[in-house]
């Protein structure tokens, strides 16, 4: 490679690794330096090429070099021919056509939500508009002159190419892309053209309409018309297929896209400018106008309730993006399930910090059944030592009459037992059969109005009742730290499932009207489609049965027409699990994770009522404790003394 210096300090430059190449030449990294890179022409760039690096470089400015890639010095040979130029590195940016689509989005910008599109936007409009304030056009506007970074932040490159004026001098830019150049330049040449903002501000329009609408073209559509309607056709003929002139013009938006009213009245008013005829004479909307339309429209979003990761205006009553999943089946945003971090707005960590910052309502007071319990002095019961004493006189009165009885023969013998005996009768203590069943009585309700106050004790003003709640939020945020965890293990059971899967995709693809089955025509077609089979994947013999009119005749002829679909059916190993399969997993990951993320936002606010509650039941409680004990231990203990 030849020996190349910097055209400003003569410095000797080496060059590195190839980083890219197009059609004009290849990137380099420069050996030992990290901030810049080198642009070498594929061809000697000619005079007025070189005159422009120059010029560029001599007024590359802090605020241009915050927004493009801008050439901060061209690179020499020795002999000061000039090969290329050196600019500010770009890395860890894709391009902007990747945060499109819904399905190029999940890939490269997987965490992006309509917020972040919104965020995108006006930096795109910002970017555009330090180049305007520098009095320079962009000229040649595609998908692959931006790049935006995981933050949001844009970057024009392939700077080299821009219409630059520097005092009188213009220096054009001779290419262009049809589908974003604008319509009243269709069909000129662009060589020598010198371009205009508002020729600029097409092109910005359309970038935008690209991010708003999920990567669809404004001109892009059905056209009622006579022959074909191809884009660059439609943007020369200005058939806007989603303004308020797209029916006079025979255009009519592609199905399952958003209403061009959807996004706000600021929005649409201005893509209406940017694309109508008027749009020549009085101007379409500058990147201030797309820049404060576009931060309104972020500031005013609304998430969704079924969806978190949806964001839609807030004008409108219900999620936009339900809407258009719905009748798409397309998932537009991917909304992973987070567990660490932040999830939406709140952070995991943050809300079990909280939760745990709550005062708890203390130990329990001690309950006067954990105390020796001393019957009051009022209650009068039975003496235990009287009765003992009559007990034992009177069984000393049995034997000593057992004894006489023995030793005194004849009459006073018998004499003396009987007498023993009605001694001793006398001395037992008598307690009435209905004496001890009041005892039993008292004593079983006031055990049962024990047990009810204790239950209530424990439910309004134990400690264990706060200690309970907070294992819930515990088992809670468990659960939805698991959930990424969860959503592999489905994933994982989902792969052993992908042949069946698979199969029914396949089956899917041949539909009961588009075929030729002997007894079914339109009629029982419509009839099939009335009970939801619609394709060959729908077709069991129960299914058909079930459906008046069919009988075993029909019947076979439709499962022997899907087993013929089935037996071209061949299994791909490697073919992932189906996106629409994914999907309907992570909106029940996602229904489940908002359940617990409002289990633990309500959960300092519910531990802190339970601790309010608990210290006001404590006082209220403890006076009917005290005394329901003080009572189950009176009828216990004069249940006792009875038995």
């Amino acid at each position: 490679m030849t020996r190349l210096r910097l055209g400003k300090t003569g410095a000797e430059i080496r060059l590195g690794q190839e980083l890219g190449s197009g059609g004009e030449g290849s990137v380099f990294a420069i050996a030992d330096r990290s901030d810049v890179v080198a642009k070498i022409y594929a061809s000697k760039p000619d005079e007025r090429k070189i005159q422009k690096l120059s010029a560029m470089t001599g007024i590359a400015s802090p605020a241009l070099l915050r927004v493009s890639a801008w050439p901060v010095d061209v690179l020499q040979d020795v002999r000061g021919v000039t090969y290329g130029f050196i600019m500010p590195r770009v890395i860890a940016r894709r391009d902007i056509h990747e945060l499109y689509s819904p399905k190029s989005r999940a890939e490269a910008f997987p965490d992006a939500d309509f917020r972040f599109l919104c965020h995108v936007g006006a930096n795109i409009a910002r970017a555009f508009a330090v180049v305007h304030e520098h009095g320079h056009v962009l000229g040649d506007i595609n998908h692959g002159n931006l790049l935006v970074g995981p933050d949001g932040t844009v970057i024009l490159i392939d700077c080299d190419s821009i219409q630059l004026r520097v005092g009188t001098q213009v220096y054009t830019s001779d290419v262009g892309v049809p589908l974003f150049t604008p319509s009243e330049l269709h069909g000129q040449p662009l060589k020598g053209l010198v371009r205009t903002p508002n020729h600029d501000r097409f092109g910005l329009a359309i970038l935008l309409f690209h991010l708003l609408y999920m990567g669809r073209h404004p001109f892009a559509g059905r056209y009622s018309g006579p022959g074909e309607m191809p884009i660059d056709k439609a943007i020369a003929e200005y058939r806007f297929a989603y303004g308020p002139e797209r029916v006079r013009g025979g255009m009519e938006s592609p199905p399952g896209t958003p209403l061009l009213e959807a996004m706000g009245a600021a929005i649409a008013s201005n893509f209406i400018r940017a694309f109508s005829r008027s749009s020549i004479p009085s101007g379409r909307p500058d990147a201030q106008s797309w820049i404060r339309a576009l931060d309104d429209l972020k500031a005013g979003l609304r998430t969704c309730s079924a969806v978190s990761w949806h964001q839609y205006p807030a004008e409108l009553g219900s999620c936009l993006w339900c809407s258009v999943e719905k009748q798409t089946a397309v998932r537009l945003f991917r909304g992973r399930v987070s567990a660490l971090g932040v999830v939406g707005a709140i952070s995991i960590e943050a809300l079990w910090r909280a939760i745990i910052a709550v005062a708890d309502p203390g130990p329990d007071p001690l309950l006067p059944s954990d105390r020796p319990f001393e019957l009051p002095s009022s209650v009068a019961l039975p003496s235990a030592a009287v009765n003992a004493i009559r007990k034992a006189a009177s069984l000393a009165c049995v034997v000593g009459g057992l004894i006489g009885f023995t030793y005194f023969s004849g009459g006073g013998g018998l004499l003396s037992a009987i007498m023993a005996l009605v001694i001793a009768a006398s001395l037992w203590p008598r307690v009435s059969q209905e004496q001890r069943s009041e005892a039993e009585r008292a004593y079983a309700a006031t055990d049962a109005a024990w047990q009810s106050i204790l239950g209530k004790w424990i439910a309004e003003a134990s400690q264990g009742a706060f200690q309970e709640k907070l294992k819930s939020l515990e088992k809670a945020r468990v659960e939805l730290l698991d959930l990424p965890s969860e959503r592999s293990r489905r994933l994982r059971k989902l792969d052993a499932q992908r042949e069946s899967q698979q199969r029914q995709r396949y089956l899917d693809r041949f539909r009961i009207e588009h075929s030729r089955i002997r007894g079914i025509g339109a009629s029982r077609t419509s009839m099939l489609e009335s009970y939801g089979i619609e394709t060959a994947a729908d077709i069991s013999p129960g299914s058909i049965l079930r459906i008046p009119g069919f009988g075993e005749s029909l019947t076979s002829a439709l499962v022997a027409w899907r087993r013929e679909h089935e037996s071209n059916f061949r299994y791909n190993p490697n073919e992932a699990i189906h996106p629409q399969v994914i999907f309907v997993l992570d909106q029940q990951l996602e229904a489940r994770r908002q359940q617990l993320m409002a289990i633990l936002s309500r959960g300092p606010a519910d531990l802190r009522q339970l601790t309010l509650e608990i210290n006001a039941a404590r006082p209220r409680l403890m006076p009917v404790i005290e005394r329901t004990w003080t009572e189950y231990r009176i009828a216990q203990v004069r249940r006792d003394a009875l038995r």
